[in-house]
């Protein structure tokens, strides 16, 4: 399961194309992030492959109620969570250059420590410093039984700047 925001247009940007067999869902709520663990955990309850649900925090915190699911509907899943504090799909509108109100009205940081969700909900938490980190701890949580949260924090102006310089490089190569 695919949030909206920026992890599915990192998807569509970055994902490299492969023969497996996979299915790729995404959910476009009201307003772009509402209902993603939601829909995740119930599409992922009616299957027994392996589910991971990669979530960006706001599309999280606007459905923390969703992981409820876990336990009543008994679903293993590894929730990959996107933490770049704030709305960081704000960074492709030209508005980006207007401080203020970019900061205050558009990207909305909210400070907040996703981790004792994982106390909340009765599941395992786990913060991934970097990429190898992150690869290895979602292979070992799809092979786990259980829900794993597995946050990985960013920050959303340096990320946008290294997106741009990968599409430059590409734009340039072709």
């Amino acid at each position: 399961m695919i949030s909206n925001s920026m992890p599915v247009r990192d998807l569509d940007r970055f994902g490299r194309p492969r023969s497996a067999a996979l299915s790729v869902l995404g959910n476009r709520g009201a307003s772009g992030i509402d209902g993603i663990t939601s829909t995740g955990l119930g599409a992922g309850s009616a299957t027994d492959d392996p589910l991971v649900v990669l979530t960006g925090d706001l599309a999280y915190y606007h459905d923390m109620n969703g992981l409820l699911a876990v336990g009543r509907c008994d679903v293993d899943a590894t929730i990959v969570l996107v933490n770049n504090d704030g709305g960081g799909i704000f960074h492709e509108l030209p508005i980006e250059s207007f401080e203020p109100p970019f900061t205050d009205q558009f990207v909305t940081p909210h400070g907040l420590d996703f981790e004792p969700t994982g106390a909340l909900y009765d599941l395992d938490y786990e913060h991934v410093a970097d990429r190898q980190a992150l690869e290895t701890a979602i292979e070992s949580s799809v092979a786990a039984t259980g829900t794993q949260i597995l946050e990985c924090r960013f920050d959303s102006e340096r990320s946008h700047r290294y997106r741009d310089a990968v599409q430059e490089r590409v734009r340039e190569s072709l």
